[in-house]
């Protein structure tokens, strides 16, 4: 009764609501920008998001669960990647060559990405009738028993492991991985002391050859299921025609349960400075740490000043000291990575191996005279205007609408998130980032990772 009288006010003083609160058949309306956009759930209990868009003949289609690599058993690394990947290698009902075939026939279009949080599907018809229901039959076809052929998984782990030995090749993959194990890997030991971001996205070569055709099956069946998915839809099509095809999609699914909520993630207990040797001309050189989760209040502080120390390009704090006025590397940036537990926060850049030692210290004084100073005024303003001025084209087609449809109903944000962040970045000041940094991030427990010639000196 609580949540059906939350939910009417809502709806009544147009409060954006977010899908925990929605119940099957209900829905709700929210804008995004000039776009209206549909809530619902369907009797199955997946999420549906659409915004109709008749200014081309087109349906963009994105099916979202939550079965990225973070879902992966540590032993069995690269199961979720590899699920996501042979979708499109054919089912029982649909061999991979028909299905390419069939597409092109059609002029519709498919993808697919597996990543830590997620695994995506991705479709764009023409809205055309014919041809929409064609395509949405041969989606059903993937979804409804995907072959997983042992051939074909035998493959895929082939390439995997080739990519795994080329990755050794390149500094700044041995870098990236590095850094990841050290923020989400809190023992060599025993798994329960792993964070499931811990698990490499493409497996390992210990945990590719255990994988077996039984564990697609089995990873497929627990959370490619219509409680797991998110549907975002945006296109040439009206409300009924998006109910239609949403209760198609979730027809086809097992009802199935909603993931488990993953571990909080840890925060760093000490400073670690990790150096591995690669017979490279540069140094790779990664400095960083767990920081915010995907909705954290102290987003908006964060992405401006991000912004400004290194997330800008040339303008950037990082870039005109380090490489402007030091010379020491041609790009160096910053990012905040948001995900359903803590992402991280690194700094990146790469430079001459003698350097190495000089571009860290350099990076560590940037940073800490940015969180004890804050931005300039100038800085400030100029940073608001250029995200201002890039924010139109975060919805420039209808694949960036339904992309960012699909992260609001995925991470169960309110529909005008996008207007929020318009707002949250407008009323950021000079203080709030000050905050905002010293609140997320402790440089007296830095992760920093250096790959690279004689590192050790």
């Amino acid at each position: 009764m609580t949540k059906i009288l939350l939910l009417l006010l809502c709806v009544l003083l147009n409060f954006p609501v977010a899908a925990a609160n929605l119940l099957p058949g209900q829905e709700v309306t929210g804008k995004m920008g000039t776009l209206t956009v549909k809530r619902w759930i369907t009797p199955q209990g997946m999420p549906v998001l659409f915004a109709p868009s008749n200014e081309l003949p087109m349906v963009d289609i994105r099916l979202v669960f939550d079965a990225g690599a973070a879902r992966d058993q540590y032993r069995y690394a690269g199961v979720a990647k590899l699920t996501n990947t042979l979708m499109f290698e054919g089912s029982k009902h649909l061999s991979a060559d028909d299905l390419a075939i069939t597409f092109e026939n059609l002029g519709s279009q498919y993808g697919n990405g597996s990543y830590r949080d997620m695994a995506v599907l991705d479709f764009r018809t023409l809205s055309d009738a014919k041809v929409l229901n064609k395509t949405i039959e041969t989606i059903n076809y993937l979804l409804k028993e995907p072959l997983f052929d042992q051939k074909v998984l035998d493959r895929e782990i082939n390439k995997l492991k080739v990519a795994i030995e080329l990755g050794k090749q390149n500094p700044s993959t041995v870098a990236g991985k590095s850094f990841f194990k050290a923020l989400y890997d809190y023992s060599e030991k025993m798994d329960e002391n792993k964070h499931p971001y811990a698990n490499q996205p493409e497996g390992t070569m210990d945990s590719l050859d255990l994988i077996k055709r039984k564990h697609l099956l089995d990873f497929y069946q627990q959370y490619y299921v219509a409680q797991n998915a998110i549907l975002a839809i945006v296109g040439d099509m009206t409300i009924e025609q998006a109910k239609d095809v949403a209760n198609q999609f979730a027809s086809q699914l097992p009802q199935g349960k909603h993931a488990p909520q993953l571990p909080v993630v840890r925060k760093n207990m000490f400073a670690q400075s990790i150096k591995l040797e690669h017979n490279s001309t540069q140094s790779t050189i990664i400095v960083g740490q767990a920081a915010i989760k995907r909705g954290a209040p102290d987003y908006y502080a964060l992405y401006v000043g991000n912004h400004i120390l290194g997330g800008s390009g040339f303008s950037s704090r990082l870039v005109k000291d380090i490489r402007v006025k030091h010379g020491l590397t041609y790009s160096v940036h910053s990012n905040f990575a948001q995900m359903r537990e803590k992402g991280p926060f690194k700094i990146a850049l790469t430079t001459k191996n003698k350097s190495a030692q000089n571009a860290v210290k350099l990076v560590r004084e940037n940073l800490i005279n940015f969180m004890e100073q804050g931005p300039t005024e100038e800085e400030l303003k100029e940073a608001k205007l250029n995200i201002s001025g890039s924010f139109p084209l975060r919805t420039a087609s209808n694949q960036d609408i339904n992309e960012h449809l699909a992260v609001i109903g995925f991470y169960d944000l309110p529909l005008d998130y996008l207007q929020k962040f318009k707002r949250g970045i407008e009323y950021v000041n000079i203080e709030d980032i000050q905050y905002a940094f010293k609140r997320n991030i402790d440089v007296d427990k830095l992760i920093t990772v250096v790959v690279g010639k004689n590192t050790a000196e």
